[in-house]
């Protein structure tokens, strides 16, 4: 399969690379180099599996426009970490910041897109959406991307490469994938802290139940008998009120997102031997005719 466009959403590659590569500790001088080396090694496998002409990068914003609507929206994503996970990220996290405001300009790549307040997945959502007639492959761990499967847009899963298209969805979940986000919208999304459909409990005492992924799927394909608690919490007053406010969370894009350019990228090999010279990526250096070409560098 071929794709013009592929969309990297950044982070979610970045953390990829930093777990799989996180044993090695590649360093030079003393300096932590492992993630910065295993994103251009991703970039070089990517390139070669989509064989793209662009490359656009999505990249998250600090804010979030959707905690003033859901006020614990991602809140519990950093609880509970391990000693040994925050030493990672104390050495993973300044690696970020310098893929994406170093390496990438620095490879001659133009298309870095974000926006205050909103989320990569918005930059790909708005990107999808308004580059219909384009091929994309969109790189990345989340499943709300599901929703933006057409026979255009595909997937390649960031942490096991993977490819997702529209007729893996449908073989899978037995739907479109334009419905994903109403399951979104009343199963909730666990890894972002939303919460799906509360079902009542006639005990308070104990702990509050809500429709998750399958309950909202089954609903959805109309397999839920109409007597079961989890079917009236989702017709419920309540429960449409709970859909309501979800939707504006698992949507993609965000509303407001703005609209990104894409221009045609001019990767550089100088920039990459640089890279090369400055982190001590000496393989990469003596392999450089075949990077030239996987990359496109002039």
């Amino acid at each position: 399969m071929e794709s013009r466009v592929l969309i990297i959403d950044l982070l979610a590659v970045l953390h990829a690379v930093k777990f799989s590569l996180g044993k090695h500790r590649l360093s030079n001088k003393d300096k932590p180099t492992f993630v910065i080396y295993g994103f251009l090694l991703k970039l070089n496998f990517l390139l070669r599996k989509t064989k793209a002409s662009v490359v656009v990068y999505a990249l998250d914003s600090d804010t979030s426009k959707r905690k003033k609507i859901y006020s614990v929206y991602k809140e519990k994503r950093k609880q509970n970490r391990t000693d040994k996970q925050i030493e990672l990220d104390n050495l993973a996290l300044p690696q970020f910041k310098e893929i994406s405001g170093h390496v990438i300009p620095k490879l001659g790549y133009r298309n870095v897109f974000g926006a205050e307040g909103f989320e990569a997945d918005d930059v790909i959502g708005r990107v999808c959406k308004d580059y219909k007639d384009e091929q994309i492959a969109i790189c990345s761990s989340d499943h709300d991307m599901y929703q933006l499967l057409t026979n255009n847009v595909c997937m390649i899963n960031a942490k096991t490469n993977n490819w997702y298209t529209i007729n893996h969805f449908i073989n899978e979940y037995g739907i479109k994938p334009n419905m994903w986000k109403r399951v979104k919208a009343i199963g909730g999304c666990s890894s972002d802290g939303v919460k799906g459909v509360p079902i009542p409990q006639p005990d308070p005492t104990k702990k509050q139940m809500h429709v998750a992924e399958k309950g909202a799927l089954n609903y959805i394909k109309g397999e839920t008998a109409s007597t079961t608690k989890a079917h009236q919490a989702i017709e419920s007053r309540e429960g449409k009120d709970v859909i309501n406010r979800n939707k504006s969370l698992v949507i993609l894009p965000f509303r407001g997102t703005p609209k990104f350019t894409i221009r045609p990228d001019h990767p550089k090999e100088l920039g990459l031997r640089h890279i090369c010279e400055e982190y001590g990526f000496k393989s990469i250096t003596n392999d450089i005719e075949r990077w030239k070409k996987i990359l496109r560098l002039r």
